[in-house]
C-alpha cells in the first residue's frame, strides 16, 4: 500500500528536524526520512555544542531570522526537561579595525542587541583565560548562548513523534517526480510515497541530482574541529563564565570555540571557521586530521589560551556545505513546485535552524515561501558566475 502524507521532510539533520518539529504543531500527517541514524556522524549537525549570537558580524540582513530563531530555541527548551541552552554569553575578539569587531558592533546597534565593547586590558581582566595582543578589542554579547546540539535535535524529533509525526531512518530518497497524486518519492528500498509537498534538507546531498536547482552553486568542504583540556590548576578560568567566542587573528584567520557545557564532549571545542577547509571527498574525510593542521591550531591555542594544553586531546572532521557567497540558499524548486529546500548553511546555519525550520514548515503547509527569506534565494546567483561549476 502506498502511503500519502501531507508533507514529507527529506533529511533529518538540524534543519530537517526543526522543520518536522514545526510541522507537527499543525499537521500530524507528516513523515521524516533520513538515510542515516538520528545522530548521523556523516552530516553537519552532530556534536555537543553550537553558538547562538545576534551581534552578527556577517551582516544585519540576518537579524530578522536570528530574532525568530532565538525565540524558537527558547520555546524548544521550555518543552524539555533537559537543559538545551546554556547562558554562556559570547565574546568576539579581533584587531580594532577587524570585521569581527566593527561589523558585530554595527549589527548590534542596528538590531538593538545589548553589547559591550572591551579594550585589550578589559578583555583580559574580565576573561582571564584569553591572552590578547595590544590593539585588540572585543564585543561582548551577554545574550549569546551555547546550544546543546545533539540533545536539541533529538528533542525536536521526540516532540514531533509525540505529536503524530512518523520517522523513517536508513532509507534514502532516490527520485522525486510529479504525478496525479502530487509528488511521488521513490526510496532506496523501492517503496513509493506520495506527498502534497516536500521539505528537502539533505545538506551536502543537495549537490546531487535529486533536484537540479542548486547544481553548481554549492560545494561541501571538510573542516577539522578540535578539543582541548585546561592545564593543571587552570580549570577555573575555563569553567563557569568562559564564553562562546570568535577570535580573529591579525592575519585574518578566524577561530571559534564553545565551552564545556556538561555534555559528552569535555574540554573546550575550538576550530577555524574560515581556514583549514578542503574539498569534501568521502575517503579522505574519513581519514585522521592531518598533522600539519593539528600543529597549526596548536600554535594558535598556545598563543591565545596559555592555560590550555596546546595539543588537542581529540579531533575530527566536520562538513561545511558552502554556497558561492557563504550565505544560505532557501527556496522552492523551479522544476518541482511544492518542493521547498534549505541548504548551503556554509558553516554558520545551526543557530538559524529553528527559524528556517519554521519558515519551511509554513511554506510546506501553505504553498508559499515567506518573503523574509527572499534574500537567500538562489536567484541572486543568476547574474554572477557560480564558483563551483
Amino acid at each position: 500500500m502506498v502511503r500519502k502524507y501531507n508533507v514529507v521532510v527529506v533529511g533529518l539533520g538540524i534543519i530537517g528536524s526543526a522543520s518536522l518539529w514545526r510541522l507537527s504543531h499543525s499537521s500530524s500527517n507528516v513523515l521524516g526520512i533520513d538515510a542515516g541514524a538520528p545522530i548521523n556522524l556523516s552530516g553537519s549537525s552532530h556534536g555537543a555544542s553550537r553558538i547562538f549570537r545576534q551581534a552578527y558580524w556577517e551582516g544585519e540582513a540576518y537579524l530578522p531570522l536570528l530574532s525568530l530563531s532565538g525565540d524558537l530555541w527558547r520555546e524548544l527548551e521550555n518543552t524539555c526537561d533537559r537543559r538545551l541552552i546554556v547562558e554562556t554569553g559570547g565574546l568576539f575578539v579581533g584587531p580594532v579595525a577587524s570585521g569581527v569587531v566593527r561589523q558585530s558592533v554595527e549589527t548590534a546597534r542596528r538590531g538593538n542587541i545589548k553589547h559591550k565593547v572591551l579594550s585589550d586590558t578589559e578583555i583580559t581582566r574580565s576573561f582571564p583565560a584569553f591572552q590578547v595582543q595590544a590593539g585588540m578589542e572585543a564585543v561582548y554579547e551577554a545574550g549569546a548562548f551555547t546550544i546543546a546540539a545533539d540533545d536539541s535535535k533529538c528533542h525536536m524529533l521526540n516532540v514531533a513523534v509525540r505529536q503524530g509525526a512518523e520517522l523513517r531512518f536508513g532509507a534514502s530518497v532516490v527520485s522525486i517526480v510529479r504525478s496525479s497524486k502530487g509528488l511521488t518519492l521513490r526510496l532506496s528500498d523501492g517503496v513509493l510515497i506520495h506527498a502534497n509537498r516536500v521539505v528537502l534538507a539533505t545538506g551536502l546531498g543537495m549537490s546531487t541530482d535529486l533536484i537540479s536547482d542548486l547544481s553548481g552553486l554549492i560545494q561541501p568542504k571538510s573542516v577539522p574541529v578540535y578539543w582541548f583540556k585546561p592545564k593543571l590548576n587552570n580549570d577555573r578560568n575555563f569553567a563557569r563564565g568562559f564564553p562562546a567566542f570568535l577570535y580573529q587573528l591579525p592575519d585574518g584567520r578566524l577561530l571559534y570555540g564553545t565551552p564545556h557545557i556538561g555534555s559528552e564532549e569535555s574540554g573546550i571545542k575550538i576550530g577555524f571557521h574560515n581556514h583549514q577547509q578542503s574539498i569534501f571527498e568521502p575517503e579522505i574525510h574519513r581519514q585522521a586530521v592531518e598533522e600539519s593542521c593539528i600543529d597549526e591550531v596548536s600554535a594558535c591555542v598556545e598563543q591565545v589560551f596559555p592555560g590550555l594544553n596546546s595539543t588537542p586531546y581529540a579531533h575530527r572532521k566536520c562538513i561545511y556545505t558552502m554556497s558561492c557567497d557563504g550565505s544560505f540558499i532557501v527556496g522552492e524548486s523551479v522544476h518541482f513546485p511544492g518542493v521547498f529546500y534549505a541548504s548551503a548553511c556554509s558553516g554558520h546555519g545551526f543557530k538559524f535552524a529553528t527559524g528556517l525550520g519554521d519558515t519551511l514548515a509554513k511554506a510546506a503547509l501553505s504553498g508559499v515561501l515567506d518573503e523574509s527569506v527572499a534574500i537567500f534565494s538562489a536567484k541572486r546567483f543568476i547574474e554572477s558566475s557560480p564558483l563551483y561549476l
